[in-house]
């Protein structure tokens, strides 16, 4: 059990690794996430860790303006980062062009996606309500004074 000064500390997971986490807990063999978390934490020998990210490198490309506010849109839409989107889109193209499905570097002939999920679509037109009008007329505007100058 934590102790009284201990307090929620944010951890970002992936579904299927909570998943995984969460099993144990519904068979009984644990009490809870938390639990399973701060077991393993106290056993880890942190000395002996070899952290493995890839090597990442900026790029710049250029996109047509159109195609970046739709990829904007779509990052919005599916809670993901542009960059995630860019690496899943190339991530499925690149088979075709490393298999030679592809005779040179140009879009395969691949099922086309729904306008909706496409990049190049354009985003759908949002239908705007008319505004309503109050019964009360419009206020009238008081005439302004002009003031005198002293000269």
């Amino acid at each position: 059990m934590p102790d009284k000064g201990s307090r929620p500390f944010p951890i970002q997971l992936e579904v299927e690794f909570l998943d995984r986490l969460s099993e144990p807990v519904r068979e009984g063999r644990a009490k809870s996430v938390s639990e399973i978390i701060r077991t393993a934490l106290e056993r880890y020998d942190f000395a002996n860790m070899i952290v493995m990210r890839p090597s990442m490198l900026q790029i710049s490309v250029r996109l047509a303006a159109p195609i970046r506010q739709n990829l904007k849109r779509i990052s919005r839409t599916k809670h993901a980062s542009v960059g995630q989107l860019v690496r899943a889109a190339v991530e499925a193209y690149l088979p075709q062009l490393e298999t030679g499905a592809t005779a040179q570097l140009e879009i395969p002939d691949v099922p086309t996606p729904t306008a909706a999920e496409s990049v190049l679509a354009p985003p759908p037109k949002r239908k705007r309500k008319p505004k309503k009008k109050s019964g009360k007329p419009a206020p009238k505007k008081k005439p302004v004074a002009k003031r005198k100058s002293k000269r």
